[in-house]
């Protein structure tokens, strides 16, 4: 038997409105400004992190010393705080440590 290869249908496609060109247009634009604003944030981040790490450290340190000394005060929300500073802390981690940009 012989191997038969069907041809995909030749449809005629119209030519897009001029709104649509410009439309698509501001969708590169956009996205590659979106990509560049990730990237310049992505490098800064990982130059800046040995020297950021620290003082994170440093300031997770402050607020758990804060937090022991005042947890048993009503109406004082330390342990939020030590939690809001410590997940800010290993979100940064895991940004500076996994993530990485497609193009670099």
């Amino acid at each position: 038997m012989t191997n038969i290869i069907k041809f995909p249908n030749r449809k005629t496609q119209s030519v897009g409105s001029v709104q649509d060109r410009s439309t698509n247009r501001f969708n590169v634009i956009a996205k590659s400004v979106f990509n560049g604003v990730i990237h310049f944030i992505w490098i800064t981040t990982v130059l800046t992190w040995p020297i950021f790490k620290w003082v994170l450290s440093l300031d997770i340190l402050l607020q758990m010393l804060r937090m022991i000394y005042h947890w048993n005060t009503p109406g004082v929300y330390v342990g939020w705080n030590f939690l809001l500073h410590f997940s800010t802390l290993a979100a940064i981690t895991y940004y500076v440590s996994i993530y990485k940009p497609k193009e670099i």
